[in-house]
């Protein structure tokens, strides 16, 4: 996941707030402030509108990104035998295999990735032993992670509840007080996610879904972007995206928190906000 401020946010991003994912529909620019309007979450409910400062950081849940890949050999081989994957136009256009004698480009290919992050609830992860599953094509990946701890790829079910189990450990073994006296650590008491050491805001512990979707087209050196010579940022890969129709606009997945996970509310009547564990019970018969 990455950050962004609001002055370099885009229509068309997807960002994360909170638990929600949310389209951001249009967006103004006055002066100090930036205007940001969001896709409406259900049809019978206006959009939500934001305004902002433009240093207010967005957490983009959709990254948008661009490489070209050279495939190349020498000119006596029959098969292909080098492959580039470059990142910045220019560089591709002075890359050694177009300038080269005695080397053949076969194909040069176009990469349009797109890295989505969704929150779930514990209880929507892979049950014990259970694998992940498939992603959406062969091209794609599908893995999970904790919003800002732990390592980026967890790659099951089970290693998310053995990563939150380790740093559950942590927390108690390492960040309790220290007993001066004795000169003894004390295990640290109270909940993981009220650890500041632990964690830096409630949803830190979030397992998020990670699908990483990957599209290759054929294209010409006469192809690349002509207005910009260096690597593409999220909101320019997303117009190329765009322009090259392996993407259409729209809304995001929404975003499904189950039981077990951390989610936020207002509290009535002052600016603060709550946290609590959501639970699912079964609806009652009457």
């Amino acid at each position: 996941m990455r950050s962004t401020e609001a002055k370099d946010l885009y229509a068309g991003a997807v960002v994360l707030t909170g638990t929600h994912l949310e389209t951001v529909a249009s967006l103004r620019r006055h002066g100090s402030s930036v205007i940001a309007l969001f896709e409406p979450a259900a049809a019978h409910r206006p959009g939500r509108r934001a305004v902002v400062e433009p240093d207010h950081d967005f957490v983009l849940a959709q990254l948008h990104s661009v490489a070209w890949v050279i495939h190349s050999r020498h000119r006596s081989a029959r098969s292909t035998q080098d492959r580039a994957r470059v990142s910045v136009p220019y560089a591709v256009r002075r890359h050694w295999a177009f300038d080269q004698e005695w080397s053949v480009v076969d194909r040069l290919v176009e990469e349009h990735t797109v890295t989505s992050f969704r929150p779930i609830g514990l209880d929507e992860l892979p049950g014990r032993g259970d694998p992940t599953p498939p992603p959406p094509n062969p091209d794609s990946s599908r893995f999970y992670r904790l919003r800002r701890q732990g390592p980026t790829v967890l790659p099951t079910g089970d290693a998310v509840r053995a990563e939150l189990a380790r740093l559950t450990e942590l927390h108690r073994r390492e960040h309790g007080r220290t007993d001066w006296e004795v000169g003894q650590r004390l295990p640290a008491e109270g909940d993981i996610y009220d650890c500041r050491r632990c964690t830096r805001s409630p949803h830190d512990l979030m397992p998020m879904e990670v699908v990483v979707e990957r599209t290759y087209q054929d294209v010409s050196l006469d192809d690349l972007p002509s207005d910009w010579e260096y690597e593409l940022c999220p909101a320019g890969a997303y117009e190329r995206h765009l322009q090259m129709g392996t993407v259409t606009a729209g809304r995001p997945p929404r975003a499904s928190v189950g039981a077990g996970a951390i989610v936020g509310f207002a509290t009535s009547g002052s600016h603060t906000t709550a946290r609590a564990i959501r639970m699912d019970a079964p609806a009652k018969v009457r």
